[in-house]
């Protein structure tokens, strides 16, 4: 377990990069934006139901006038809509951590090191899927989490500054505990469902001599089109391609808390409901964990892992650019 561990420590210290400091530099860059909005008087502005009516300063007007859903939804679109914008750093972080985790190794030769170790390529693999699921996630939850205390800390006080009361507009129709709840499970199973795509980078990453970016595109592509080709000269009319499952799956890697699903001809957006704007509700996060496309991803996910694991055990130790 301490070997565990240790492993899971190499790969943070490895790539504090992408877990450490671009959460940290995406925090300033999100707080220097909002404190030049509120100089010129743009964080004042609240959109109400999703319509496009704007109200833009008139704080006391919204004290007195606008209802708490109206102000709940408020703050709702600043803690969604800078969660989502941590979503997509912390997506793009992973996806090029799994391409480079087992490449790199290699192509720099310190995968020799590390196998004069008394640690197996299994575990070497699996405490780098481990922090794929879990401890990347959690970084970038906890950075969520300190950024937007900070965040409303800051929104308060412009509005204050502004003449408002942040304790009526800001800091009580807020629910950052019902969010950062939401968001903690739903990162947890959005790892679930993204794991064929984390899979499929793993093993790419140990098999490709070179270039495992174009491999890891290249080849699904390629696959696709021969999909869809074949489909096409037989006159076959079939309702999803490997592409579309590829596409699905990238595209909902970028937001957890916003999963399409498909049932029958209807389609749900889990974590945006029609009558609760930028809410999501528990059921619809939880029913990714029943839905098939869950599970039957899961198991193609590790087998592209043990596939990776089977791989790094028999591969030869060059990789070039």
């Amino acid at each position: 377990m301490n070997a565990f561990l240790t492993l899971i420590k190499r790969e943070y210290w490895e790539h504090r990069g992408g877990f450490f400091k671009a959460p940290i530099w995406l925090s300033g860059i999100f707080l220097v934006l909002i404190v030049m909005a509120g100089i010129t008087g743009k964080s004042a502005m609240i959109q109400f139901d999703g319509s496009e009516h704007m109200v833009e300063g008139g704080l006391k007007y919204l004290e007195t006038e606008a209802t708490p859903e109206q102000l709940r939804m408020g703050t709702d679109v600043l803690l969604y809509g800078t969660g989502s914008i941590f979503s997509v750093v912390m997506f793009f972080v992973l996806v090029f951590y799994c391409l480079g985790s087992l490449y790199d190794d290699r192509r720099d030769r310190s995968v020799l090191f590390w196998r004069s170790l008394p640690v197996s390529d299994l575990h070497t693999v699996l405490s780098k899927v481990a922090t794929v699921l879990l401890v990347g996630p959690m970084i970038y939850m906890a950075a969520i989490v300190i950024f937007q205390l900070v965040l409303l800390g800051v929104v308060g006080l412009l509005v204050l500054f502004q003449g408002g009361n942040p304790m009526v507009l800001v800091w009580v129709p807020a629910e950052p505990l019902t969010y950062w709840g939401r968001m903690f499970v739903a990162l947890l199973l959005h790892a679930l469902w993204v794991l064929p795509l984390y899979g499929w980078l793993f093993l790419v990453s140990s098999w490709a001599r070179s270039r495992p970016f174009l491999w890891a595109l290249l080849v699904p592509a390629a696959l696709s089109l021969m999909e869809v080709w074949f489909h096409a000269t037989a006159s076959l009319k079939i309702g999803h391609t490997l592409g579309d499952l590829l596409l699905s799956r990238l595209s909902t890697g970028f937001a957890p808390l916003s999963w399409k699903v498909e049932e029958g001809d209807e389609t749900m957006m889990i974590g945006n409901t029609d009558d609760a704007g930028m809410s999501t509700e528990w059921s619809y996060i939880i029913e990714r964990l029943w839905s098939a496309d869950m599970w039957l991803g899961v198991i193609v996910g590790i087998a592209f892992i043990a596939g990776a694991i089977w791989i790094r055990r028999y591969r030869d130790d060059s990789a070039t650019e």
